[in-house]
């Protein structure tokens, strides 16, 4: 009897290790599509995320791998890498709602600034952001029932390390360099009412960071003597940026 009792035993041990085998590799790759699904809604280009490491008994993890395509009409094999995204969740809310994420650190990121007479990839991104923006909050103004996805508070997101290659031409002259810009901290993202979505999360964090990017290489430009491109990069930056954070320009 006492042999049976303990054959019983280990086998729920088999089998709840098994499960907990199951959750934890289900949940990386669920957060890998939910990435690659919804960030080319954002974008309009290809979002590619090499891996997720995630533990719902933690609430700690990382996401490696993280890269944006260019828009259309824009060569390159990037617009924004991102390192290292390193997330600590409180875990006490995975089954809650909204989702309380206590930090993201994003070390290390890549943005890849192309300019042309006729604008610049990032401007380009933008808009393609601030469409996909417009088109959230229609969907926002459904009835309640309709919006059942998750949402999420993050208290803290740090963005540290960042490199932007730029890459530029008008008449005779190119530019191509790689110069830093300061580290970005925001806090408080989604506080304000009963958490945000997922897609408003990426858009509120990818914007300062593209904005920041933007801002530093367009005046690298300036300094190398492509006015044209400075000029009409920056007008096409403000627009943009101005529709996602009012008052941009001011």
């Amino acid at each position: 009897m006492k042999k049976t009792l303990l054959s019983l035993v280990a086998v729920v041990v088999v089998l709840f290790i098994g499960a907990l085998g199951y959750l934890y590799f289900s949940l990386n790759s669920l957060v890998k599509k939910a990435v690659e699904t919804v960030g080319p809604t954002i974008t309009r280009t290809d979002v590619r995320l090499a891996s997720a490491r995630l533990s719902p008994f933690s609430g700690s993890g990382s996401l490696n791998g993280f890269v944006i395509g260019n828009p259309e009409g824009f060569q390159g094999p990037f617009a924004l890498k991102l390192g290292n995204i390193a997330v600590s969740v409180d875990k006490e809310t995975l089954l809650k709602d909204p989702i309380v994420v206590n930090s993201v650190i994003i070390r290390g990121p890549e943005i890849a600034l192309i300019g042309t007479p006729s604008g610049n990839n990032l401007g380009k991104l933008m808009q393609n952001i601030q469409s996909a923006g417009s088109s959230s909050k229609t969907k926002e103004e459904k009835p309640p029932q309709e919006a059942s996805s998750k949402k999420f508070v993050i208290k803290e997101v740090v963005i540290s390390g960042t490199k932007v290659h730029l890459a530029a031409s008008a008449l005779d002259q190119k530019v191509n360099q790689t110069i830093s810009i300061p580290d970005i901290r925001l806090q408080n993202i989604g506080t304000a009412g009963k958490g945000i979505s997922a897609r408003d999360v990426a858009m509120q964090i990818i914007t300062p960071l593209i904005n920041a990017a933007a801002k530093e290489g367009i005046n690298a430009l300036a300094k190398q003597g492509l006015q044209q491109l400075q000029q009409q990069g920056a007008k096409q930056l403000g627009n943009e940026l101005n529709k996602i954070l009012p008052g941009f320009r001011k």
